[in-house]
């Protein structure tokens, strides 16, 4: 446990000059955690700073003959704190309440005060994505083991499926209600609210796509395997905004800073003292 802890501390004060090209600005990278396995699904926490991440076990993510075991993890002041009463897959804060959602493989949760899940519904449900939107108040989840992509109303307990989103092993909602995702096709597609088929964005490899955000400015950031984009709902030809020197495995903005995961280890990029 102690060289472990001692990675983690010295993450938590590594950086690098302002070297790094965000749409245009220039940013310095830190390496905030490091730690053993695969850190993906992150959500930061513009409240308490808190920034969620579940961590994969690559050993059992490689192993056919066994369940893939995760740990819902939140990152605060750069120490890992793990959620420890519940197989946590991913996590989705809503702002206007002041709440975190904790999806996991016995149904929805949210966040107690002693940074504890309690179970508020959707029982049996595993559920392996969430994504709340900020601009109304239901929840979108994706439930294994088809994959398929529902709208959760938390007051009613009640779920409604997406209709004409197959699946979705990414998923992204803009203020518009388009919805980003990947899926089988291992292509990156917007599906229009109100339409009926789905566009495939062009120009990103096949299988290459790793998660996808919305910014502070509502903009969609996919991170794919050779850097960052945009992608728009009016153009099919994503921009791309970064290189990465890296395959990622997760992002979320913090306002104009940004962190994004990759294997053993989250980075936070900063453009504060790059001016």
């Amino acid at each position: 446990m102690l060289p472990l802890l001692i990675l983690m501390l010295l993450g938590s004060v590594y950086s690098e000059n302002c070297s790094y090209v965000f749409d245009g600005t220039a940013y310095e990278r830190s390496a905030i955690l490091t730690i053993k396995g695969l850190p993906t699904n992150l959500e930061f926490n513009p409240i308490n700073k808190d920034l969620h991440f579940t961590l994969i076990d690559l050993e059992s993510l490689q192993n056919d003959n066994v369940q893939t075991k995760m740990e819902q993890y939140i990152l605060r002041e750069n120490m890992p704190i793990k959620i420890d009463n519940v197989n946590g897959q991913a996590a989705a804060v809503d702002v206007k309440n002041q709440r975190v959602y904790i999806a996991t493989d016995d149904g929805l949760h949210y966040l107690n005060a002693s940074d504890k899940a309690q179970f508020i519904s959707l029982k049996d449900e595993d559920i392996v994505q969430l994504f709340k939107p900020h601009h109304k108040d239901e929840l979108y989840a994706v439930l294994f083991p088809e994959n398929e992509v529902y709208i959760i109303d938390v007051k009613r307990n009640e779920k409604r499926k997406v209709e004409n989103v197959p699946c979705a092993f990414i998923l992204a909602v803009d203020d518009k209600d388009n919805v980003y995702y990947e899926c089988d096709s291992k292509y990156v597609k917007v599906m229009l609210k109100g339409f009926q088929e789905p566009i495939e964005f062009v120009g990103i490899q096949k299988n290459s796509a790793r998660a996808v955000t919305i910014d502070f400015y509502n903009r969609v950031v996919l991170a794919s395997n050779d850097g960052l984009y945009l992608l728009r709902p009016d153009n099919v030809i994503p921009i791309k905004v970064m290189d990465l020197d890296y395959v990622p495995s997760g992002i979320s903005f913090d306002e104009d800073d940004f962190f994004v995961a990759t294997n053993g280890i989250i980075y936070k990029y900063s453009s504060s003292d790059c001016a």
